[in-house]
């Protein structure tokens, strides 16, 4: 994962987005922002793995992504 760029991913493009909406300064930080998403993906997999709905893991994976913002 490159560490100066943000990740081309849903989650990324979310998080960089929402960040933006609100002011928030990280919204250039690509670290914060590839590292959140990629803790969203993992969940998102992991939620899928036991067997949750597309939209639980979805809503799983948005609370990991969000958390801290």
């Amino acid at each position: 994962m490159s560490k100066n760029r943000i990740e081309f991913s849903y989650f990324s493009l979310y998080l960089k987005g929402h960040l933006q909406d609100i002011g928030d300064s990280r919204a250039d930080d690509a670290d914060f922002i590839n590292e959140s998403a990629e803790r969203a993906e993992i969940e998102f997999e992991e939620s899928r793995r036991d067997g949750l709905t597309v939209d639980q893991a979805q809503e799983k994976a948005m609370s990991v992504l969000l958390s801290g913002v």
